[in-house]
């Protein structure tokens, strides 16, 4: 399967993600209080931390092992390995989140969404190691339906459970919980019947340990760049929850669309780049990462670009107050995108994955810093500019030094064409009128895809014209 069928194959979920991420935002901000709706952000971002802590070195594992186990022939041993190392970690899992609760059981708001995320933990990790076990597999369609059917539905119960039921900060996680169970019905079948008469063995889980470990603690520090700024916003500033909630909408308009798109081209490019690495080494996957970054700029370029034209009809529409935190969240979801679905890969493909948490503490770190020092000053824009800054150092550190073992391109001729064309947006919509609300949105986001389109066809941005003429020849 080539790069761009594989992209094609993804975009439903592409799609279902976009729905998910945008309704979330506009039907709960809507239905919960700003106290209600930063609670819900902070403690979304707790769920990542903790399942990111214990679970998803189980994940990353058996993402990375999967073809492996498939060259050798071994995969139901592979698939009960992964049970096996499921089982353990859970109960660590479940042992932090009893330790936070504890610790919240004195706010209401807080304590009340925590034994749902409870229930969440064992639900999302057989799910997730079943979807990497998919993507590594190239099983597109499973993929797919599991993962847009959890976003979605759970999406529309969580918005159930809060309209109708008016449960508050707990809603949207009871949502995810009752999507979430279905597909772990659905998947933990299946991950039973791969590893029918397999077995595990210590040297297996070992390996197993050392490379997830890494990987998580990599991912860790990402989730620390990502979001440690909503419990110090918290913290720091006078109006609480209320300014997290409204920073979390920005974030959610705009890191999470950039990021979707990254994404998206990671889930076709990364496999792709893993088993050209496998079949011919380092100069092999150099050679396939030039197609993956050309497609994950062509995406997540102008989606950023896009986002800081129309920002004051995107806020309108949708959240007025993050209006003027859009366009930097925006440009620091396209660095995340470079950081976590193109850069990281140099460290995962060579098993070095221990260098790179090494290297994400730069960011880590240095966004911790910024936010002591700029938001008692400015508030959240100082959030926002440390944000930028660290997302920025984080994609220097690993390009730098992931050259070292895995050259991945990023090509200046594809990112000025790519770049020239998305500007080529600017002046349209700058000429639209300002209508205002949806309608604004609407024309303007359409003008504008229409446009990049057409510059990109013209300029071969991301080598888009020999795509379409490989297409119709």
């Amino acid at each position: 399967m080539n790069l761009g069928r594989y992209l094609a194959g993804y975009l439903p979920l592409n799609l279902a993600s976009g729905l998910a991420s945008f309704g979330a935002v506009y039907v709960f901000t809507r239905l919960l209080s700003a106290e209600q709706y930063g609670v819900y952000a902070l403690m979304i971002w707790t769920l990542g931390m903790i399942h990111t802590v214990t679970l998803t070195w189980v994940e990353a594992a058996a993402y990375r092992f999967t073809a492996e186990a498939e060259a050798k022939g071994n995969l139901a041993d592979h698939y009960r390995t992964a049970l096996s190392l499921i089982f353990k970690s859970l109960g660590l899992a479940l042992a932090v989140a009893a330790m936070v609760w504890f610790t919240l059981r004195d706010a209401p708001l807080y304590a009340a969404t925590m034994p749902w995320i409870a229930v969440l933990l064992p639900l999302n990790v057989v799910i997730q190691v079943a979807l990497q076990a998919h993507k590594a597999g190239l099983r597109v369609e499973r993929y797919v339906f599991t993962e847009s059917f959890r976003l979605l539905m759970g999406f529309l119960l969580g918005a159930l459970a809060a309209w109708y039921f008016g449960l508050g900060s707990a809603a949207p996680f009871i949502g995810m919980v009752m999507a979430a169970g279905l597909m772990a019905l659905r998947e933990g079948k299946w991950l039973l019947e791969a590893a029918k008469g397999g077995q595990t063995s210590p040297a297996r889980e070992k390996a197993w340990v050392g490379y997830g470990v890494p990987v998580a603690a990599a991912l860790l520090l990402d989730l620390v760049v990502a979001g440690i700024d909503r419990p110090m916003i918290a913290a720091l500033m006078t109006d609480g929850e209320a300014a997290v909630g409204v920073y979390a909408a920005g974030y959610g308009l705009a890191d999470k669309t950039v990021l979707l798109l990254c994404a998206w081209a990671a889930m076709a490019g990364g496999p792709l780049l893993l088993a050209a690495y496998e079949r011919g080494g380092p100069q092999a996957a150099t050679e396939q990462a030039q197609g993956f970054i050309r497609m994950l700029l062509f995406v997540g370029v102008p989606a950023a670009v896009g986002i800081a034209l129309v920002a004051r009809p995107l806020g309108e529409a949708l959240r007025e107050e993050a209006i003027p935190i859009l366009p930097y969240i925006a440009f620091s979801g396209l660095l995340n995108g470079l950081t976590i679905h193109y850069f990281a890969h140099a460290f995962q493909l060579v098993h070095r994955t221990r260098e790179g948490v090494l290297l994400m503490l730069v960011p880590a770190v240095l966004k911790i810093v910024l936010n002591l020092i700029l938001i008692p000053q400015i508030g959240l824009m100082g959030a926002v500019y440390s944000t930028l800054i660290s997302y920025a150092s984080g994609v220097a550190v690993l390009a730098l030094f992931g050259r070292r073992h895995v050259a991945l391109p990023l090509p200046p001729g594809d990112l000025l064409r790519i770049g020239l064309a998305a500007l080529a947006m600017w002046p349209v919509i700058a000429l639209l009128p300002d209508i205002g609300g949806w309608a604004e949105l609407i024309l303007k986001a359409g003008a504008g895809a229409l446009v990049y389109a057409a510059a990109a066809l013209v300029l071969d941005a991301g080598g888009v014209r020999t795509l379409v003429r490989n297409r119709f020849a």
